[in-house]
């Protein structure tokens, strides 16, 4: 008895429901796995990948633990937008992520052709449905889920496969591919638009190797298209990285790099790899079938591509690191920390003294800006932001300097130098702490004391501009002056807020915000000119002994206005 011929629509729907029932399969078996897994997985991330091997084999564990190459690329996105994970090392788990997805070929190759695949695949997913109907635990659901996808997973395969030998008895795809080159490239794009329109490289890969193995596709063919999913997974993670980070941008980057590099490497070597690999499956003994090559193929062309990223990788880095800065990377790259000044201490403490100059701006303007009326909050992101980034370059540059043997007064002014940074970065946590508070108190009504709050704003912003040293009449007695005038104003306002709560004009707990506030930004008022009298005694190589007593009268209260406040609260 003759077996039917299908439909064309039987054939159509068999394809839809087949590719249906892959992806359905796929996403319950990542989620579900993910689940289960709960923090372990992330936290393999955040501290398995302290070098590259390491991180390598963290993408590429993790990768085939839940079978999705763009769950591991977005996830390492997300840890180097948040700064949990270096660029460096978050390039070498995309790199293993890479190798890990191949995997799924397997998982098809092995699994899907070898022998009866809906007896295969039924009982997991009936056990799958058990657990996550009657699992007591989350972890127990998730496992059943994941469980289920698998069992879902192959059963598309099944239809797929079916599908696929119904069609390759009626036509011969070959008819329709360029031959060489051309042919090549064409699937190669037909590969990687199904990979970013179904968003898993996983389904078109078992779609490629079921229709090799059903006879539409060569071998040669069917790995073109395998390319193709490779470039293709990229657009996962170029949407991840818009609006990131520099460094998670970089991250995206580097991974379009590798997977457009690993691309052209296999296209160029498509003949050679295949006759290579068809010895090795010749010396393996494995079954001569499509999808064994193919599964084969794609594991070859991503490890060749991760060796090939071995010498590259630190070059990659330094590449990266030119491109998508930001305006705040490029405001804080240091302008007089040169590595050869290190050689000549005195040159080199010269140079301190000229980026702390610069960081003292940003505190300044960080002041000014927070001081408005409402305060800008934009600038006191931008100009504290870039206080931060540049902060480390300069501690690396100062621990360089303390490592060469130094005269006890070098000692001295390395350490001020760095007591200069403390003052300014303490000034950025402080005006970021002030922006937030002031913008709750916006809309509170406060006109009886409008004039002591704007009398101690200009005072504020008459000290801001003082203590920059990058003016023409910068001079530490004026900052000294402005100094007091702003604390006078400050134990006005206070004593004025104070009264009202008494009286119940202002409210207890608004009183408290705005004296919160005062407290802000006088306590910044102060590390500002800190910072600003210090960088002037370095400048005039005031003595950092004088300098330290001076500072020391400050903090035990010899000092006129500490001791004016310590009276007052």
């Amino acid at each position: 008895m003759e077996t039917p011929v299908p439909t064309t629509y039987e054939l159509v729907s068999a394809l839809v429901g087949g590719i249906g029932l892959f992806l359905i399969g796929m996403h319950m078996m990542t989620e579900g796995l993910k689940l289960a897994a709960g923090r372990a997985l992330e936290g393999l991330l955040e501290r398995g990948t302290a070098t590259a091997p390491r991180g390598l084999a963290a993408g590429m564990t993790i990768t085939a633990l839940v079978q999705s190459s763009t769950a591991v690329t977005v996830a390492s996105i997300g840890f180097v937008n948040t700064g949990l994970l270096s660029l460096k090392n978050a390039l070498w788990v995309i790199f293993g992520s890479n190798v890990g997805t191949t995997m799924n070929a397997w998982l098809v190759a092995a699994l899907g052709f070898g022998f009866r695949i809906d007896a295969f695949a039924l009982p997991f997913v009936g056990i799958g449905a058990v657990l996550m109907l009657a699992g007591r635990t989350l972890r127990a659901r998730a496992l059943g889920q994941a469980l289920a996808g698998f069992g879902v997973l192959f059963l598309g395969i099944d239809v797929l496969k079916d599908s696929f030998s119904g069609v390759g008895s009626m036509i011969d795809l070959q008819d329709f591919i360029a031959p060489g080159v051309a042919g090549w490239l064409i699937l190669i794009g037909i590969g990687t638009v199904l990979t970013v329109l179904m968003q898993a490289s996983g389904a078109v890969i078992a779609i490629v190797i079921t229709a090799a193995q059903g006879g539409l596709l060569t071998v040669e063919a069917a790995c073109a298209m395998v390319i193709g999913t490779n470039i293709g997974t990229t657009s996962t993670a170029i949407l991840s990285a818009m609006g990131a980070t520099s460094n998670a941008r970089r991250l995206a980057a580097a991974h379009v790099l590798f997977n457009f590099v690993t691309g052209a490497m296999a296209l160029l070597m498509l003949p050679l790899l295949i006759t290579l690999l068809g010895v090795l499956r010749e010396w393996f003994e494995q079954p001569a079938t499509p999808a064994v090559m193919i599964a084969m193929f794609h594991t070859a062309f991503n490890l060749l591509g991760v060796l090939l990223m071995v010498p590259i990788a630190p070059l990659m880095l330094r590449t990266l690191a030119g491109h998508f800065r930001t305006r705040e990377e490029e405001v804080a790259r240091p302008h007089y920390l040169d590595t050869n000044s290190l050689a000549i201490p005195d040159l080199a403490i010269h140079a301190l003294r000229m980026e702390l100059a610069r960081t003292q701006g940003f505190a300044v303007a960080a002041l000014a800006a927070a001081n408005r009326l409402p305060p800008d909050e934009a600038s006191v992101e931008h100009e504290t932001s870039a206080l931060q980034a540049l902060a480390p370059a300069i501690g690396n540059y100062a621990r360089q300097l303390s490592a060469a043997s130094l005269p006890p007064a070098l000692v001295e002014t390395l350490a001020h130098c760095l007591r200069t940074l403390q003052y300014q970065e303490t000034t950025a946590m402080l005006m970021r702490e002030a922006v937030a508070l002031a913008g709750n108190l916006a809309r509170t009504a406060t006109r009886d004391f409008s004039a002591e709050i704007e009398t101690f704003r200009q005072s504020v912003a008459h000290l801001a501009e003082a203590a920059d040293p990058e003016r023409p009449d910068f001079s530490p007695g004026a900052v000294s002056v402005r100094l007091e005038e702003a604390e006078a104003q400050y134990q006005k306002l206070k004593e004025a807020l104070l009264l009202g709560g008494a009286h119940a004009r202002l409210d207890i707990h608004t009183m408290q915000d705005w004296l919160r506030l005062a407290s802000l930004e006088r306590r910044a008022t102060e590390q500002v000119a800190k910072g600003a009298r210090m960088l002037a005694a370095l400048e005039e190589g005031t003595s950092a002994a004088e300098v330290a007593r001076n500072d020391e009268a400050e903090r035990t209260g010899n000092d006129p206005i500490e001791a004016a406040d310590a009276n007052a609260g």
